[in-house]
């Protein structure tokens, strides 16, 4: 179902732009249609940072909320177009509200565009919720993106969060793993041409993909908060996760990798569609719920 989109890439190489033209207006009807009910859906800001409340209408867990920060490989993505059906079933499995933030997109606004954002949201969002149990949150590059923003905190001695939840978060942005050859033709979402194009498009000419705060695989693992990650076996982004699990682990950080036999990158965007979608938000809940 998804493979054509592989062939038409490699083809055509077609521009952020365009992949947002083409992309954004599908999931959004999408999201429309196949979106979870007993979900409040309200669009907000954070100090000026564009975004989304998800509200469960019901049995709402008031002791910790979601902070989430959206995939799209820094260039396409956002709270009511790709991540509207994820992003409700997450609010409902969890019963937690999920504050959704839609930092600026590459290559119009490169880095540290979506890390600036990401922090004046998340300052914003802690002040609004100080008693609160803080759960970061997001998938691939928001997952690399998530861990950025938790390690600029940690430099500069801010509120971390409570703990993390990433699913197939892209953390190494000069796309050197293993597994984007070893797992290219088993991964029916992505070329490897996909996220070589995004890191070029966010990272500006002259500055280092090394970089921690661009590629957190690089940087150091010191006092990191407890950390749940999520990652499908068939996706060529696997060994962002694996190689930062085992970097977090040997540092000390209390750090959980589940890999999903068969699974695909984001796999539980999907909704309703694929079953596993509802088990992996089980144990993201059950998770957090431990905390």
């Amino acid at each position: 179902m998804i493979r054509p989109n592989k062939l038409l890439y490699n083809l055509f190489r077609p521009s952020a732009k365009f992949v947002r033209y083409y992309v954004h207006p599908q999931s959004w009807i999408g999201g429309l249609i196949f979106s979870s009910f007993g979900i409040k859906v309200k669009r907000d800001n954070f100090s000026g940072i564009p975004g989304a409340i998800f509200t469960p209408s019901k049995n709402v867990n008031t002791k910790s909320i979601i902070v989430y920060l959206h995939g799209g490989g820094y260039c396409f993505g956002s709270s009511l177009t790709t991540h509207k059906v994820g992003l409700t079933r997450l609010a409902k499995q969890t019963r937690l509200v999920c504050y959704s933030v839609d930092y600026r997109l590459a290559p119009e606004h490169q880095y540290p565009a979506a890390l600036d954002d990401a922090l004046i949201a998340w300052n914003h969002i802690v002040s609004q919720n100080p008693n609160c149990n803080i759960i970061l949150a997001g998938d691939s590059a928001g997952g690399g993106l998530s861990l950025a923003l938790m390690m600029y905190l940690r430099d500069n001695n801010k509120r971390l969060p409570d703990g993390l939840v990433l699913f197939s978060p892209w953390t190494d942005l000069t796309c050197s793993g293993e597994t984007y050859q070893t797992k290219a033709k088993y991964d029916p979402m992505f070329t490897t041409n996909m996220p070589k194009d995004s890191a070029n498009n966010y990272v500006p000419e002259g500055v280092k993909k090394t970089d921690p705060y661009i590629s957190p695989l690089y940087g150091s693992f010191s006092n990191l908060p407890r950390t749940l990650i999520l990652v499908g076996e068939n996706e060529i982004l696997l060994d962002d996760s694996r190689l930062f699990a085992q970097k977090a682990k040997e540092s000390g950080v209390d750090i959980e990798i589940d890999i999903w036999p068969n699974m695909f990158h984001d796999w539980w965007l999907f909704g309703s569609f694929i079953p596993e979608t509802i088990q992996v938000l089980d144990k993201a809940a059950n998770w957090i719920d431990n905390d």
